[in-house]
């Protein structure tokens, strides 16, 4: 199944974002895990993606497991986290080749991870995660698309999404152009 495009996908619903946010709740702030066995189960799915990462996999397990949670925590502003999930896809196309094909691969990875990491796991749950990831990836890939046009969607450059004020991630975290409260 091929991954579907911006004008296919609907802003998940308040429902399934709570349902996802739920999900992660657990998870303590700075944690890996999740991001440790998602890479752990992507590799195994398409192991031909493993020479796309560096081999020391510290940095790249904290910036996906902080950008995950910070674009879960702040859903409900979509408009910013479209942008941010455009720009990140611009720069996985620019950078790595990422091709709508690895993106199914990634989904999957994804949602066993959450299930393998999430003491309140359930089959709702797994519904919920499927279309927000289907949200997350029509906007990445629609940033994509316009690299490929020729567009200049900026690069994040290891951007992560800002936490709101209540977080307590340090504030060499924030970047220029990421979702803010």
């Amino acid at each position: 199944m091929s991954p579907r495009s911006i004008e296919e996908v609907p802003l998940p619903a308040p429902a399934v974002i709570e349902a996802v946010r739920r999900s992660c709740s657990e998870l303590p702030p700075g944690s890996t895990h999740l991001a440790e066995r998602f890479y752990q189960n992507l590799f195994e799915m398409a192991p031909s993606v493993r020479a796309m990462f560096p081999e020391n996999m510290r940095t790249q397990k904290e910036r996906m497991a902080f950008a995950l949670l910070e674009v879960v925590r702040y859903l409900d502003e979509p408009e910013e986290v479209a942008g941010y999930l455009r720009r990140l896809g611009a720069q996985h196309k620019r950078d790595m080749d990422i091709k709508p094909e690895h993106y199914p691969y990634v989904g999957r990875a994804l949602v066993r991870a959450v299930s393998e990491v999430s003491p309140t796991w359930s089959s709702s749950m797994s519904s919920a995660w499927v279309v927000v990831y289907e949200w997350i990836t029509a906007n990445m890939l629609a940033g994509a698309r316009e690299v490929e046009s020729g567009g200049s969607a900026a690069s994040p450059a290891g951007e992560r999404p800002a936490p709101g004020p209540s977080s307590e991630a340090p504030s060499s975290h924030r970047r220029a152009g990421a979702p803010t409260r």
